[in-house]
């Protein structure tokens, strides 16, 4: 199921245009190329607070090692796929900065890896993203207040921070909703509003999460834990 309202409520002209759970704050950056569906192939490619904050500069360049509730160390953002971090229990916003971030989603995209699931943001602009992220009771599209149909028996919202219309970052948005059969169901077409890129993912269940943000290009990578 797609969402019920129309992507023309969005729009700064005829359109609004959009653009994650943080494990206590796992920052990542792979090499160049998306690594951060591997090794699970996408299952679609269709068309309460712990905060943290940014690091200071550069983009990491080594999968993470663990996660921590204290602040990333200043440039330490890793460019491939994070292989460890701790997944953060239902019922906790995630929340994180971001960083003279304008940027607009231009790919979204859900992946089966062993022991979670990955839906993964890729954004394309300057500086870097923030987030709030957290399960919700139903997903209420911003700012119509319309609700948005969403499958699954959970849904998560995720809120971009730092992101900007095509118009200004010069990159088209991603236009689609994302379907997918294992826990994690539906991903919602990412919806921008000043400064703020909004999506959902719908699941089976609400599940423990963690978020890494990763480099070349940049990406928001949400694991949703598998039973």
């Amino acid at each position: 199921m797609g969402t019920t309202g129309s992507p023309a409520r969005r729009h700064p002209t005829p359109c609004l245009l959009g653009a994650v759970v943080l494990t206590a704050a796992v920052l990542t950056v792979g090499g160049c190329g998306a690594s951060d569906d591997e090794p699970g192939a996408p299952s679609s490619s269709e068309p309460s607070a712990s905060a943290t904050t940014a690091p200071a500069t550069a983009l990491p360049t080594d999968a993470p090692t663990g996660a921590s509730t204290a602040e990333p160390t200043p440039g330490a953002l890793p460019t491939s796929e994070p292989t460890a971090g701790a997944f953060t229990a239902p019922g906790t916003e995630l929340t994180h900065e971001p960083q003279d971030g304008l940027l607009t989603v231009v790919d979204v995209r859900v992946g089966a890896h062993d022991g979670y699931e990955r839906v993964v943001y890729e954004l394309a602009g300057e500086g870097l993203p923030g987030w709030r992220i957290a399960y919700v009771d139903e997903a209420v599209d911003d700012p119509s207040g319309e609700v948005v149909d969403v499958a699954g028996d959970a849904t998560l919202q995720v809120v971009l921070l730092g992101a900007g219309y095509p118009m200004d970052t010069g990159f088209d948005e991603y236009a689609h909703d994302v379907t997918a059969t294992g826990g994690v169901q539906q991903v919602t077409r990412p919806l921008t509003f000043e400064g703020q890129t909004q999506s959902f993912v719908g699941l089976d269940a609400e599940r423990p999460l963690r978020v890494t943000l990763l480099a070349d290009p940049v990406r928001v990578v949400v694991d949703v834990q598998s039973p």
